[in-house]
């Protein structure tokens, strides 16, 4: 669906009708299926579009055409090799075409369907094939939407001549606009001149969402790879890189930095000059491909690029002296909700304060790419931290307690680092890095508090903890910390940026920091550090960045208030409805943040008065005053989100202020809550 051209009243209210449901059956699994490789994970496919160790995708295409079957592979063009399936085939045989007609080498001389969004499904481009290989053929028919299309096959690859016209001719004005088919033979011979076919798209999924066996035989997808995988785990002359092969590792001791993962000698051999830079020097000291294919298993498993023996044996977990009882877990859960709130705060005020192009701009600098990269960065991980917000509450509704919608006033039982906004200088950028490291202990930063509450979950007793309910709490936990481990990694990633733009100047304002109040110097006893630079300014009343950081603090108390409500709806379904209309506030929020930031000015993020002591909501009554606040403070709001999706558009955001608020009357109306 069109979001930004449907109102709230076009989406249907059963959220089956909308909600992205996985349809490959793989897809489904949300863990490590046990026995299965981590290869058969649709992330670690290494197949892309072009040939891997499980597939060659370029074979599905072959079939993009119903009933025919193209072979791509040539450099004169895509050659029709084959009419199958017959069931679909069977309408062109009984229009004429034939598959004796196949020994004259018909090849496809034109395509006529919506290559690109911005074409028109009624009367798309047609494009021909005059000499064009057949791989470029395939691109054409693998960038193919769904819906109407047509082929234009002859003998021989398409060549300007009189049969191309008159099948072209044929085609834009007879087969296209009536949908009905032509296979032209010569009168004298029989011998076919030229076909044009039309038809939908072919679809190669079943209802499953996995490849339909009635149109790939076993094998199809597999023909074109070379026999066995390992010849092509060595290397591959064509297309194919092993992209989970290491080709430079450590060796297991550390002494040797750098050693040729495939060298004959399994010992450690130091990689020597002429093997570093002599193609030659370097191929005599590797296995070669019949070693490959006898003796693969003789490779070493390598991790971070280090080889070790023959078995890895992963590091035990950290310890746990003693393991969290059911009711600490909750406490410390919905502590860690608050902490998450707090984050994403801290994450979007420091993304405000980076002078960077929202969108990347056409043909920038190098310095200008890696700018606008390291603030993105910046924005997304915050928009992470608010999926982490909504699991840590996902895990309290798991465990019977009530969810939260708070902010930390300290983050960390060890870091006790106080809330505090201020621009992305170094010291607030090493902040982020540092509360985001991984670490190796149950109690120290965020990720082991993480840790600490899923190794306690699995100290739990059946008897303490419904096993269902503890499976599903843990892998919400598993993916908090393996997101947090990346989040550290990312902000280094953005940290090199920085410092790359900004020459790694270690001046206390970088020169990517916005102008105005965003420059600021401001005291703060409760930071380590002597000065902060941009805490948030009020704006002078009457001016109009005072009226844009009241609206940004109407809406985030809204926001606030509507996710503390869909947070309490008893029903899961309902709940996920709910924060999703949520999610059109944000853009409204995010947008007008940005007008601020460019401005000069700051946003405010001021919690609503009393909001620390405000308590959970458990019926309906609680609900409807919280949405009574809300509405009036978004009386005087009423532009549509879609306003402001050409600031960020990547942010969900179709409906007015005023059709959120009819949702959220209507199901605090009829929806049930947690008491």
């Amino acid at each position: 669906m069109d979001v930004e051209s449907k109102s709230f009243q076009d989406i249907p209210q059963d959220p089956r009708d909308w909600k992205i449901f996985p349809r490959n059956l793989t897809a489904r699994a949300a863990y490590i299926v046990p026995g299965n490789p981590v290869t058969t994970r649709p992330e670690d496919g290494v197949d892309n579009c072009y040939p891997g160790l499980e597939m060659d995708a370029r074979n599905i295409q072959k079939f993009f055409f119903p009933g025919l079957y193209f072979e791509v592979y040539r450099n004169e063009g895509a050659l029709l090799a084959d009419l199958i399936p017959e069931d679909q085939a069977k309408q062109w045989e009984d229009l004429g075409l034939k598959k004796t007609d196949l020994n004259n080498r018909l090849y496809l001389w034109a395509l006529k369907g919506r290559t690109a969004a911005d074409q028109s499904a009624d009367n798309p481009p047609t494009i021909v094939f005059e000499g064009q290989q057949g791989l470029y053929v395939w691109r054409k028919a693998n960038a193919l939407f769904s819906g109407k299309t047509a082929v234009v096959i002859g003998p021989n690859p398409p060549v300007s001549n009189d049969r191309l016209t008159a099948a072209l001719h044929s085609l834009e004005n007879d087969v296209w606009p009536h949908n009905k088919s032509i296979v032209h033979h010569n009168i004298e011979n029989g011998v076919l001149e030229w076909a044009v076919l039309v038809h939908d798209r072919a679809r190669y999924l079943d209802d499953e969402g996995v490849l339909d066996p009635d149109v790939y035989e076993p094998g199809d997808l597999t023909r074109t790879l070379c026999t066995p995988w390992t010849f092509d785990f060595r290397d591959c002359q064509c297309f194919y890189w092993a992209s989970n092969k290491p080709d430079v590792v450590s060796s297991e001791d550390g002494q040797y930095e750098y050693l040729n993962f495939q060298r004959k000698n399994r010992h450690v051999e130091p990689q020597t000059e002429d093997i570093a830079y002599a193609y030659n020097a370097r191929r005599q000291r590797e296995i070669d491909y019949a070693e490959m294919m006898i003796g693969w298993e003789q490779l070493r498993p390598v991790l971070n690029g280090r080889e070790f023996g023959q078995t890895y044996v992963p590091p035990a977990p950290p310890p746990l002296d003693k393991p969290l009882s059911l009711e600490h877990i909750k406490e410390e859960v919905a502590y860690l909700a608050t902490v998450e709130h707090a984050l994403i705060i801290q994450y979007l005020y420091g993304y405000y304060s980076v002078d960077a192009p929202v969108e990347e701009p056409r043909n920038p600098s190098l310095k200008t790419f890696r700018l606008q990269e390291a603030a993105k960065t910046i924005f997304d991980i915050a928009i992470d931290e608010m999926r982490h917000f909504l699991w840590a509450n996902e895990i309290l509704r798991l465990l019977g307690a009530p969810t939260t919608a708070k902010r930390a006033s300290l983050i960390g039982r060890r870091f006790r680092v106080p809330f505090y906004l201020q621009s992305l200088t170094s010291p607030q950028l090493q902040w982020f890095i540092d509360v985001e490291r991984p670490s190796r202990s149950t109690e120290v930063g965020l990720d082991g508090m993480y840790v600490g509450i899923l190794l306690s979950l699995q100290h739990l007793t059946d008897q303490e903890l419904d096993p269902e309910i503890r499976r599903r709490a843990v892998e919400i936990v598993k993916l908090i910390v393996d997101e947090g481990e990346g989040h550290y990694v990312r902000f280094s990633t953005a940290q090199q940026n920085f410092a790359f733009y900004d020459d790694a100047a270690r001046g206390p304002v970088p020169s990517y920091i916005r102008s105005g109040h965003w420059r600021n110097p401001s005291t703060n006893r409760q930071v380590s550090s002597d000065s902060l630079y941009g805490a948030p300014v009020q704006a002078p009343a009457g001016s109009p960045e005072a009226t844009l950081q009241r609206r940004s603090d109407d809406l985030y108390h809204s926001l606030l208030r509507f996710l503390k409500v869909a947070f309490a709806m008893r029903s899961e379904t309902k709940s996920g409805e709910a924060l999703r209309y949520s999610i059109h506030l944000m853009g409204i929020l995010n947008a007008t943040n940005l007008q601020l930031a460019k401005r000069g000015a700051t946003p405010l993020f001021t919690l609503p008065p009393g909001w620390e002591a405000d308590p959970p909501v458990t019926n309906r009554a609680e609900a409807a005053r919280l949405l009574a606040e809300a509405k009036e403070l978004l009386q005087d709001i009423e532009m549509p989100a879609a306003e402001f999706l050409h600031v960020r558009p990547d942010i969900p955001g179709s409906g007015s202020v005023a059709e959120v608020l009819a949702y959220f009357e209507s199901a605090v109306e009829t929806e049930e809550f947690r008491g």
